[in-house]
């Protein structure tokens, strides 16, 4: 009995190569999250800065335009108050820059004659200047010198300086006016009294020139605080 196939070559099917699946195609790497990540934070950092410095910008441009605003106010401030005291003392004296001021210097001159003799017309004179002190003392008063000064960038010390310049005129002018009331008595005094009357006179004179020093050392610094700069005078320069 034959068997069936037997003897019968089989045909073997060639061996295929596997099939190939899709190849993922790479993203772009602007595309890729991590990157888009990172570049919004830097693009968000850059800009964070950039405002930083130019809201930095913009504050220091207005820091330095309000600070020459209030450099010029100081200045026409301090201005203004050297011209107010070279006009009222300018009255009742002599005003040179960098030195104290001279005050009712005719009184001085009538009160050293009254040491010797009578001059004409001395109680007139001193009366006179007395008034004279008196009017000039009213007007530096009535200058509101805080007001002027107010808001204009002045530290605390730097308006003292401007206040106790002033205080110190004032003594000075009141020094100098009581010395002529004193002269006016000592026109009808003689001897004894009139050179005690005159003694009394200068005494004051000096208290006044005392006060004139110290009138001249605060005005200095609170104009130097103004912006504006006077030198000192050597004395006999």
């Amino acid at each position: 009995m034959a068997i069936k196939g037997k003897g019968r070559t089989r045909t073997r099917q060639s061996v295929r190569a596997p099939r190939r699946g899709p190849v993922p195609v790479p993203v772009p790497v602007a595309r890729r999250r991590g990157v888009q990540v990172i570049a919004a934070f830097v693009a968000g950092l850059l800009v964070f800065l950039g405002g930083v410095w130019l809201t930095n910008g913009l504050r220091a441009q207005e820091t330095s335009e309000r600070d020459r605003e209030q450099e010029l106010l100081r200045r026409r401030a301090g201005a203004a108050w050297e011209d107010l005291v070279t006009t009222e003392v300018g009255t009742i004296g002599q005003v040179a820059e960098g030195r104290p001021p001279v005050l009712l210097p005719e009184v001085r001159e009538v009160i050293s004659g009254l040491a010797e003799d009578t001059p004409k017309g001395a109680a007139d004179t001193l009366g006179t200047a007395a008034e004279s002190a008196k009017t000039a003392m009213d007007a530096i008063e009535a200058y509101e010198l805080s007001i002027s000064l107010a808001d204009k960038g002045f530290d605390q010390s730097q308006v003292l300086r401007f206040l106790s310049a002033r205080d110190e005129l004032l003594t000075a002018i009141e020094f100098s006016r009581q010395a002529a009331l004193v002269g006016v008595l000592a026109v009808d005094l003689e001897g004894k009294g009139r050179r005690a009357a005159l003694a009394r006179a200068e005494a004051l004179f000096a208290d006044g020139d005392a006060a004139l020093l110290r009138f001249q050392a605060h005005h200095t610094e609170a104009l130097a605080a103004a912006g504006i700069i006077r030198q000192p005078t050597i004395p006999g320069a």
